[in-house]
């Protein structure tokens, strides 16, 4: 698609849709907040809507905890271009913003819990400065293995040395979000275009004959099945010559689907 587009993928927006699932599906798990049984599909898509990832976790799961594992798949199949995340809640929290930086380089931007209005202290930039080596150390630990982005965000302690390596990291990604803060980016409208891709894929899923709830053996399937529609569909348009205003990946003109 970048060839054909012409375009560079150097931003993504990253956001969960949750689906509902039995209770006997590995993946399914009650959340107290939707106060519902399934799973959480955590998509990636470029600012122009292509799709670029999609994985099913537990619904209990926050962004935060899977970040890095999705940044790595992003810049598997984009390349270091991409410098600039996007998204809400979890998804650009202090410590979703300090591993992603540590590890692959791009900065969090988004809607963010709780804005840090004041920058750190002196003395907290200071022991960042000292231990610039073992931050980078880190980065390297939860670059070569990204699950560990999991243990990172899911504890509030971690020591070495009698350090808390987790408080460290965290206030790194304070100092991203206070600085980003004060920059100005269009956040409000990219999730609310990333929205109506989450929608646009809800009716794939039902297209495709994805009315049955997802079990563990055809729900990774499944969530990628619903992709591939939507990146033919922009392929579709791409190809013949899209010049609306919106982005090609959609099904405004597509009255027939006929899978193979």
């Amino acid at each position: 698609m970048e060839k054909l587009t012409g375009n560079t993928v150097e931003g993504v927006v990253v956001d969960t849709m949750g689906i509902n699932g039995r209770k006997k599906s590995i993946l399914a798990s009650y959340h107290g907040r939707y106060h519902t049984i399934g799973m959480a599909d955590l998509r990636a898509v470029s600012t122009d809507m292509s799709p670029l990832y999609s994985g099913g976790f537990r619904s209990t799961d926050s962004e935060a905890m899977n970040i890095v594992e999705v940044m790595a798949e992003v810049q598997k199949i984009c390349g270091k271009d991409v410098t600039i995340y996007t998204g809400d809640g979890h998804t650009t929290s202090r410590i979703s913003a300090g591993m992603v930086f540590l590890s692959h380089g791009i900065v969090a931007a988004g809607r963010i819990i709780g804005k840090p209005k004041m920058n750190i202290g002196r003395r907290r930039i200071r022991r960042l400065k000292q231990n610039i080596p073992l931050l980078n150390k880190i980065g390297k630990l939860l670059r070569e293995e990204p699950t560990l982005g999991r243990v990172m965000a899911s504890k509030k302690h971690i020591y070495v040395d009698g350090l808390n390596v987790r408080r460290l990291v965290e206030d790194f990604g304070h100092l991203i979000l206070y600085n980003v803060r004060k920059s100005i980016f269009p956040i409000q409208e990219i999730c609310e275009s990333v929205e109506r891709s989450n929608h646009l894929k809800k009716k794939v899923r039902i297209l495709e004959g994805s009315k049955a709830r997802a079990e563990k053996h055809n729900a990774g399937l499944s969530l990628i099945a619903a992709e591939l529609v939507i990146s033919v569909a922009g392929l579709y348009h791409v190809l013949n010559g899209w010049s609306g205003p919106e982005s090609p990946f959609n099904l405004s003109d597509i009255r027939l689907y006929i899978p193979a």
